[in-house]
Parts: C-alpha cells; structure tokens; sequence
C-alpha cells in the first residue's frame, strides 16, 4: 500500500512539472528603469571594499532594475544617483546587515552613459568627457584641446531634462571669463559652432573669403578690417553689403566714409554676406596723374635738373 502512494505521489510530481517549468519560463523581473541623472543600468563601475579581501576589486555591472549585487549586503540600488551617492548607499547597506560597523567602499565608473558631456563642433578632439558632477565650461573645454580656426567662440549647451538650451558667447580674445563659468551638467551637450563666411571683393587691399569670428556675428567695420581695408581707389559711399535673404539677392548700400566717422551705425555681418566696394575711376585718374607727377619729380631730381 505505501508503495502504491509513493507511485502516486511521483505521477502527481511529475504531472506537475511541465506546469512550474511554463511559470518558470517567465521569471518575474522588475520593470524597466530609465533614469536621466546619475548611474543607469548598464553602466559598469569598479568597486573596492577594503574591508574583504576576497572581494577587493570588482567590476559590477547594473542590473535592469538599476541594482548591483554587493557582497554580504545583496542588491542595492544605485541606479539615479552620483558616485559618492552610491557609495553611500553600499556603506548602508552593509552597516544595516551589520556586516562591518565602518565599512570602507570605493567606486570607480568605468562606463555610464549619463555621466559624461559630449563635446561636439569646432575643437581639437572631440569626444565624451566623464562628468560626475556640474563643472564650469573652462574645465570641460580643457579637455578637448583648443579651439579650432574655424570656430566661432559662440557655443550652444543642450541640456539632458528639459530645461532650455543655453547659447553662451565666449571671449574671442580670452582675456575674460565671460561664459566659462556657465555650468555644465552630467548629460549635456557641449557644441562649439563653426563659423561661417563673408566675402570681400572689389577694391579691398586683400580681398578674399573670410571666416565669421569672435561671436554669431561681425559688424562690418570688423569685417572690412579683416579684408586689409578699402584702398586708393575705393569709391566709399558706394559700398554695398549683398545678402541673400529667402532665396533673392538683397543689396544694402553703406557709406564707409560715415561708418568710419560714426555718423552711421555698424550693422552686423551674416553668413554669406558680400562686401563689394567698387572703383572710383575718378580717383584712379587722379591718383595715377600723382604717380606719374611724383615719378617725373624723382626721375628730375635724380637727373639732377632743377625747376
């Protein structure tokens, strides 16, 4: 008879496998977490209990449910805080398994997503910088090498939460701090623009492309500064500044003889803005009859013939 309830009891067994192995396929797991501050699951950090000695150094990797797993204290989670906040939390952890009455943890991140600043656009070497905790602009830039020639010194922080970008103008001559001490936060994106270009033709002393710097962008006395200035035979109150505004060509007629007096305000130049002066062929006449009388005077002095 007991027998005959032992072959029972196994066919009952048995029967009842196929069932816990079916619940068993779906293990119960905590949701999905994504946090957008602090460590996140995924990231791996280097941790370093010197209180155990078989557990000095590990490499933990967060779980899902933003956990990692800590010897004699279980999971703990990290996931949503700084690194010392973590070590905090494990420092915890241990005291309240009364494992060790002063435990001493250390972590190091080796990898986490959400706690670095992408540096993009117009410098030396761009590439993610870990970033712990908010830090100025000045040491973020620091470790991207300097600026390139073609950037603009206007530089734009994207924000990882919702608060609004920042567009920061930094001092093309670096003499100050304006706008490296804007703060910067674990998550942001850090781009330096590149500048654009104007163009300078006609009677410049050197006409040519030139890049947009300093700021978004230059007046034009900035600008005609950089094209060497107007020469002899500039015709200043015919200048013209041509812009292309939706697709038509705009012409802006500008006195250089009263910009530089100050009698007309210095409008700022655009991204793909021409500056043309023409000749004043009066001017060319007058100033090759000078040539040709100053040339005349020292060939007659030279000769030796006196007027």
């Amino acid at each position: 008879m007991v027998r005959i309830y032992r072959r029972i009891a196994l066919m009952a067994l048995l029967a009842a496998l196929p069932a816990a192995q079916g619940q068993q396929a779906v293990p119960q797991t905590d949701p999905q977490v994504d946090f957008s501050v602090g460590l996140a699951p995924g990231d791996i950090v280097e941790a370093h209990f010197l209180d155990f000695p078989e557990a000095a150094d590990l490499h933990l990797t967060i779980s899902p449910s933003g956990t990692i797993f800590v010897p004699y204290a279980g999971p703990v989670k990290v996931a949503g805080l700084m690194p010392e906040q973590a070590e905090a939390a494990i420092v915890q952890a241990l005291k309240d398994k009364q494992v060790v009455a002063a435990p001493q943890v250390s972590l190091n991140v080796v990898s986490a997503r959400n706690l670095v600043v992408v540096v993009l656009g117009a410098v030396s070497l761009p590439h993610p910088i870990p970033l712990f905790a908010p830090a100025p602009l000045s040491m973020v830039l620091g470790q991207v090498g300097n600026l390139s020639t073609s950037a603009s010194y206007h530089v734009l922080i994207a924000h990882r939460d919702d608060a609004p970008p920042e567009d920061v103008e930094l001092d093309r001559t670096l003499n100050t701090l304006r706008g490296l001490d804007v703060m910067v936060r674990p998550g942001d994106v850090v781009t330096v623009a590149q500048a654009g270009n104007f163009f300078a033709l006609g009677e410049f002393n050197h006409p040519g492309i030139f890049p947009i710097v300093g700021t978004q962008h230059m007046t034009l006395m900035q600008a005609v500064a950089a094209a060497g200035g107007p020469d002899l035979n500039a015709a200043l109150s015919r200048a013209r500044i041509l812009r292309l505004v939706d697709g038509h060509r705009e012409e802006i007629d500008i006195d250089l003889a009263k910009l530089h007096d100050g009698k007309i305000a210095d409008p700022l130049i655009q991204t793909d803005d021409i500056l043309f002066v023409p000749r004043n062929f009066g001017k060319v006449l007058i100033n090759s009859w000078l040539s040709q009388s100053l040339y005349a005077l020292s060939l007659s002095h030279t000769l030796g013939f006196n007027p």
